[in-house]
């Protein structure tokens, strides 16, 4: 409860280690990872954040009184929200396939200090699509995905891993995310090399 707000990039969290966490200091432990991290990051900075019992009860009916505009040019407020609203406005203009995705979120956040509307929203949106089409298009990794990219590389790495499993990539990870600093496969063969051998 009481770590620096910086430390949370230092070190790698489960999903249940965050929950967990927000449990005990009485927060949502709705939505996606990223959401619960940045759920966390402000309860470490003293952030005030509504208890799990009014964000289910009294906040509710704000929520619901709450008229949001939605248009190409109406500009993103503080209000915005990636809820059943939202998806059925986005759908309307691109279509049944639209869905949430981690891009959009980071495309939004890094912009939160500029002008922003719907309409910028979609057209990112669907210039992503047309990005990921392209073969050689390298999306980014976000934070949470660290694991998944890290076991890839792993499992790539056909020269020093030859005949490794699962099972060894996942005892390597672990091995990795005790540790503070970078959590990719590179970095720990960097450490293996300088430091004490783990389990790469």
């Amino acid at each position: 409860m009481g770590m620096a707000p910086e430390a949370l990039d230092q070190f790698y969290w489960y999903m249940q280690e965050l929950v967990a966490f927000c449990r005990t200091a009485g927060l949502a432990t709705a939505g996606h990872k990223h959401e619960v991290i940045e759920r966390v990051r402000r309860q470490l900075q003293h952030r005030a954040q509504p208890p799990l019992a009014e964000t289910a009860t009294s906040a509710r009916p704000k929520r619901m009184a709450t008229v949001r505009k939605f248009g190409l040019d109406e500009p993103i407020g503080p209000d915005y929200k990636c809820d059943a609203q939202t998806r059925a406005f986005f759908v309307s203009v691109i279509g049944a396939h639209f869905h949430f995705t981690a891009h959009l979120q980071r495309f939004r956040k890094a912009r939160a200090e500029q002008p922003l509307t719907y309409g910028d929203l979609a057209r990112e949106w669907v210039a992503e699509l047309e990005r990921r089409k392209d073969k050689n298009h390298s999306p980014v990794i976000m934070h949470t995905w660290e694991y998944n990219t890290f076991v890839r590389d792993y499992m790539g790495d056909k020269e020093r891993n030859a005949g490794k499993t699962m099972k060894d990539a996942a005892a390597a990870w672990n091995a990795v995310r005790q540790s503070s600093g970078a959590r990719d496969y590179a970095s720990s063969i960097v450490r293996t090399r300088t430091g004490p051998p783990s389990a790469v």
